[in-house]
């Protein structure tokens, strides 16, 4: 985009026949919703802009659109804002001023909307409001901006204060405040105002029913009544009421079968059973002493869907489905983390001494009857130590370290703006105030007196001369006030920023000392996830490997049996014919023999597998002599210092996966297990997206 920009420059140029425009401008659009997209919003505002650089005789550049983007998120987070900014701090850079239609285009809030303009003027580039012609290249035109920005944000908390003061006002007076209908109600006079109510969801002829004869309408009530009777007939049988109900094409509001969770959440709801509709209840927005932000909570009584009775059968019949037992003992640090390849998650299954695993929540049935995934269980232990073992190869390495830590902190740097100089310019701005305000004071109490006013109206008078002056030093307090809170935000980011980095750092110099507690968290930390991407391989069923299980529990690689190596073997050993000829007709050669438990360890493969490639029934008996006379250690011993050698097989196959994980802001790791071993990769991408 860089080159794109220059060129566009450069051909403005030529084409004024001038060596550089004095001001080059490019425009930023943004609207919030999809509406605005597919409408006229995003080209309005164009347009707007466009005129806009047109009259000023600017040069325009470019155009940076954020479509479809709340205006409550900070710059990084948008494409079109961070993409201007990453191109003003390039050198030289290719603009000068950002042409916006309207303040809410940059933020909805001050703080979003004066750190992107402060940054912005902290590398030379300014802003330009349409709306109101004002632009901050000057110390007037930063003053208006900031006062028709403090207007703008002013009077939308006065438009939400407004509208939530109306809702809660219908709310107090039992009237619906609005959104959804609860499940088994409709609501009544929709779109008639102060009329508005819930009703049963029940066939009276009306617009919410698909017929005055044969209604085909699935009335919600109906449903609600219909299953009760259900629960209570199977006497808490929730598989047996949801698969009739189904069968029945009582299916959800969604259209979608019911599951047993589904519409038991429905039917056992408190505020159903109970008659009434809360208000500002649990979802509410709250204060940090815990009271709802936009009035208080509100009981809206509500027709009862039963009577008394009826609640007090239902209650009979139900009880609190039982809970599995979480497991003791285990901790299992991926759970949540491993995405199969239905599309859900992997949970942990098992205490520790009862082969740990991952399950699939895919195996749960979606409603009765529903279809279940296919995906094995994974076997904890394996996946666990891949999991682990990638993170600190990758973490391990001082140099890729470094090189995360120096981009994650630039990073950190170039979002930093410069709250201090602001600070700065604000006390000096206050204090100019308060000398003006003395001196007004002064100076109108002078005039009062010269007047011969008596002192409660020479008061008046005093305190109304100095009125404007006063509110805008309160104003200038407050926003000095909202800066120093933005000054001490950005800090305890920067510093939580730091204290991953020193938990990072710490990591790598005692990873493998973490317990499964502490990798939870890590991981936690690095938003470590798991794709599964293909089937394990097949596993052999049956007893565990001896062979393989010996080299596990001594944690050796798996030797390759080489002539130089056989060579050390005889030494110790001294088979007669060199240990490649069978004893008697039929059997195996030593050598035949050693290579076959070797070739066990590293494929995991059964015993009658290998007897049936060999021509033998007798490998098994080999390795139990082998084994008891100690002939197995020795060979061991002399081969442990032997070149090369590959990993012994797994227990428990894992598949193909790929894992990522962010290791700071905007620098992502990843691994991928693909066969014997991880690569690595990593890439920087500033939205902190996986690559």
């Amino acid at each position: 985009m860089g080159n794109s920009v220059i060129r566009a420059i450069d051909t403005a140029a030529r084409a004024a026949n001038i060596s550089a425009p004095a001001v080059r401008a490019v425009d930023y659009l943004r609207v919030s919703t999809d509406q605005q997209v597919d409408g006229y919003g995003i080209a309005y505002t164009g347009d707007e802009t466009a005129a806009y650089i047109a009259r000023k005789g600017w040069v325009k550049v470019d155009t940076f659109k954020d479509e479809g983007e709340s205006g409550t998120l900070p710059w990084d987070r948008r494409k079109g804002a961070r993409e201007i900014m990453e191109l003003a701090q390039s050198k030289p850079c290719p603009f000068n001023m950002v042409v916006v239609h309207e303040t809410r285009a940059v933020g909805r809030n001050n703080r979003v909307f004066w750190e992107w303009v402060w940054k912005l003027q902290d590398l030379g580039v300014y802003v330009a409001i349409v709306d109101d012609d004002i632009d901050n290249t000057t110390e007037e035109g930063e003053e208006r901006m900031r006062e028709k920005a403090n207007e703008a944000f002013k009077e939308l908390v006065r438009i939400r204060k407004r509208t939530q003061g109306g809702i809660q006002k219908k709310a107090r007076m039992g009237g619906f405040p609005g959104g959804s209908a609860r499940y088994g109600y409709r609501i009544e006079n929709r779109g008639v105002k102060g009329k508005q109510r819930l009703v049963h969801d029940i066939c009276d002829g009306g617009e919410s029913c698909s017929g005055s004869e044969g209604c085909m309408t699935v009335h919600e009530a109906v449903v609600l009544r219909r299953g009760r009777t259900l629960v209570v007939k199977y006497q808490g049988d929730w598989r047996k009421t949801v698969q009739r109900l189904n069968d029945e094409g009582l299916v959800s509001r969604s259209g979608k079968p019911w599951s047993e969770a589904n519409f038991r959440g429905r039917l056992m709801s408190e505020d159903l059973l109970e008659a009434r509709y809360v208000f500002r209840g649990k979802s509410a927005k709250l204060r940090p002493d815990g009271t709802p932000i936009w009035g208080e909570v509100r009981i809206i009584p509500l027709d009862p869907m039963f009577t008394p009775d009826e609640v007090a059968e239902l209650r009979s019949v139900t009880s609190e489905p039982r809970r599995r037992p979480s497991p003791k003992g285990r901790v299992y640090t991926l759970s949540g983390r491993l995405r199969s390849q239905c599309g859900k998650r992997y949970v942990g299954r098992g205490p520790a001494n009862e082969a740990p695993h991952y399950l699939c929540s895919g195996k749960k049935e979606a409603y009765p009857g529903a279809p279940k995934c296919s995906c094995p269980q994974l076997d904890a232990r394996g996946v666990e130590k891949w999991v682990w073992g990638s993170v600190c190869d990758f973490l391990r390495g001082g140099e890729r370290l470094q090189a995360l830590s120096d981009e994650w902190l630039g990073a950190a740097r170039e979002r930093k703006v410069d709250f201090a100089s602001r600070l700065a310019e604000l006390d000096r701005k206050i204090a100019e105030q308060d000398s003006t305000i003395n001196i007004t004071m002064a100076v109108a109490a002078q005039q009062a007196a010269k007047r011969g006013l008596p002192q409660r109206e020479a008061e008046t008078t005093v305190n109304r001369a100095i009125k404007p002056l006063t509110e805008r030093l309160e104003e200038l307090e407050q926003d000095r006030a909202a800066v120093a809170s933005w000054q001490e935000a950005a800090a305890q980011e920067e510093q939580r920023e730091r204290s991953l980095q020193a938990v990072a750092q710490l990591a790598n110099d005692r990873l493998e000392e973490l317990c499964a507690e502490d990798q939870r968290e890590f991981l936690g930390l690095a938003n470590v996830k798991i794709v599964i991407t293909g089937p394990p391989p097949p596993m052999h069923r049956g007893l565990a490997c001896p062979v393989g299980d010996w080299f596990r529990s001594h944690e050796r690689r798996v030797p390759t049996l080489c002539d130089c190596a056989w060579e050390r073997v005889m030494e110790v050993e001294n088979f007669p014919g060199g240990g490649v000829v069978p004893r008697q007709r039929g059997g195996l050669a030593p050598r035949t023999v050693l290579e076959a438990f070797l070739k066990k360890a590293r494929t995991g493969v059964a015993w009658p597998e290998l007897d049936a490639e060999l021509g033998s029934t007798g490998l098994i008996g080999h390795w139990r002599r082998w084994s008891s006379s100690g002939r197995w250690e020795r060979v061991m011993g002399v081969l442990e210092d032997a070149c090369g050698g590959v990993p012994v097989s797994r227990p428990h196959p894992l598949p193909p996966m790929e894992m990522t994980g962010e290791v700071r802001p905007g620098v992502i790791l990843a691994a991928t297990w693909a066969g014997e071993r991880p690569s690595y990769l990593s890439a920087s991408d500033p939205s902190g997206a996986a690559c």
